[in-house]
C-alpha cells in the first residue's frame, strides 16, 4: 500500500520535523536498557552537525523525535571539518553538490538505523531488516503543532497504555529537560517555550491525556 506522502516529507533547512522509526513486523527495537543507551549514543553521534533534538521517546518497537533541520551553511560548516578520509559517500556527494539536501539528511539517519541494527542483529544473531523503509517523517505545521508534538513524544507511553506516569519514564527527553545534566536536547529552547519549568511541567500535566483522548491528527 502507498504511504501517504505527508509522512516522508522532504527535509528542508532550519524547519522542525516529527521523525519516527518502527521495527518490522513484531519485532522489538530494544530488549535490554543497554540496547537504548548504544541506541542513543548512536543517535548522538550520527545526529550531530545533522539534527538540533527538542524531544524524543523510546519504547520498544518505536522512537519518536521532534528535530530541526540546520541551514545548509551549517551542514557544509560541518562536513569541512571532518577529516577527508573519514567522510562517507553521501557527504562527499553533498559537498560536490551531488545530492539534495533531503537526500544528506536521510542519507544520514538511514546509515544511523543500518549501524544500529548490524550491532542489534549481530548481538541476538539475526538477519535481516529491522526498521520499517522508509521513515516518517512529518512537517511540524505550526508553533501549536510544536507544542502539541513535544507533549504528545513524552506522554507516548499513555498512549500504548504501559507506563502511565509517564513524568517517571527514563527513556524519553522529559527527565533531561528537566535536569541540569549535560544532554544533546535543546533544553534551554524547549523550557523558554512553555515559559519556564513549572509551565512545562503543568502543561504535560493538563494536555496529555486530552491529546490520547480525544484523537485528531497529531503526526
Amino acid at each position: 500500500m502507498p504511504i501517504n506522502s505527508k509522512y516522508i516529507e522532504a527535509f528542508s533547512e532550519n524547519q522542525y520535523y516529527h521523525i519516527y522509526c518502527k521495527a518490522v513486523g513484531n519485532n522489538v527495537l530494544f530488549k535490554t536498557e543497554e540496547n537504548k543507551v548504544y541506541f542513543l549514543k548512536k543517535y548522538a553521534d550520527y545526529s550531530a552537525g545533522y539534527f538540533d533534538t527538542y524531544a524524543y521517546c523510546l519504547l520498544d518497537n518505536h522512537v519518536h523525535w521532534l528535530v530541526k533541520c540546520p541551514s545548509i551553511e551549517n551542514i557544509i560548516s560541518h562536513l569541512n571539518n571532518v577529516e577527508k578520509d573519514q567522510l562517507k559517500n553521501h557527504q562527499k556527494k553533498y559537498l560536490n553538490n551531488e545530492i539534495s539536501f533531503d537526500e544528506a539528511l536521510e542519507f544520514q539517519l538511514k546509515d544511523f538505523f543500518i549501524s544500529y541494527s548490524l550491532a542489534y542483529n549481530k548481538m541476538y544473531k539475526r538477519s535481516g531488516s529491522l526498521f520499517i523503509n522508509p521513515f516518517r517523517r512529518v512537517l511540524v505545521r505550526d508553533d501549536a503543532h510544536f507544542t502539541q508534538l513535544i507533549i504528545y513524544i513524552h506522554a507516548n507511553t499513555l498512549k500504548h497504555g504501559y507506563f502511565k506516569n509517564f513524568q517517571q519514564y527514563k527513556w524519553s527527553s522529559y527527565q533531561s529537560i528537566l535536569s541540569t545534566s549535560p544532554t544533546l536536547i535543546k533544553r534551554k529552547e524547549v523550557i523558554e517555550w512553555f515559559g519556564n519549568k513549572e509551565l512545562f511541567i503543568k502543561a504535560h500535566a493538563e494536555s496529555a491525556k486530552y491529546y490520547f483522548d480525544n484523537p485528531f491528527s497529531i503526526e
